[in-house]
């Protein structure tokens, strides 16, 4: 019988430990991301490992209507200089398809994903970052509206063009400003 190699089970070990934290103050809650890793040996000797990630909207409750939130979200947005595209569903904004580096919503990339390191400099400050990005307004639990963004990222160098691709999970900062952004604009309505 043969086994996988230490460096195989290490790179294993290493990816089902790694965890997420909570994110942002008393009005920002995040629901746990999960992730589970599926490996198998084939007759050569070797273990693929699929890995699939769970991505959860961070939700944060606005004491507005749905509509004046969603005119909030938009203005928020336009302030942190975000590119949006049409989206297909009521009361939401966002871009499926953005490509960024080093910065965005005025936050450096390193803050907003985690792609790992390199020698101790953050890929994300240096990698190409294709980014999906959507907000939306739904009625929360009380009946006024909150605010749910989600972010689900992957990156590559810029030297391997579009092939390669890596998760980058969110750190919550990019959520967590937009909300923060809706929330000030909404106190002085």
């Amino acid at each position: 019988m043969r086994y996988p190699s230490s460096g195989v089970l290490l790179a294993v070990f290493a990816v089902a430990c790694a965890s997420g934290g909570k994110v942002g103050g008393s009005e920002t809650t995040v629901a746990p991301s999960t992730t589970s890793i599926v490996g198998a040996s084939t007759a050569l000797g070797t273990m693929n490992i699929n890995q699939t990630d769970t991505y959860v909207a961070i939700a944060t409750p606005v004491p507005v209507s749905q509509d004046s939130a969603y005119a909030l979200l938009t203005r928020a947005y336009v302030m942190l200089e975000i590119p949006v595209v049409p989206v297909d569903q009521k009361r939401a904004i966002g871009n499926d398809q953005l490509s960024i580096r080093r910065r965005i919503g005025g936050l450096p990339m390193q803050k907003v994903v985690d792609c790992g390191d390199k020698m101790g400099l953050p890929n994300a400050e240096t990698w190409d970052i294709h980014m999906n990005i959507l907000s939306y307004v739904q009625a929360g639990p009380d009946g006024k509206a909150q605010i749910l963004t989600r972010i689900q990222a992957m990156g590559n160098p810029p030297d391997l063009s579009n092939r390669d691709l890596s998760p980058c999970p969110s750190n919550g900062e990019l959520e967590k400003k937009i909300s923060d952004l809706v929330l000030k604009l909404a106190s002085n309505k």
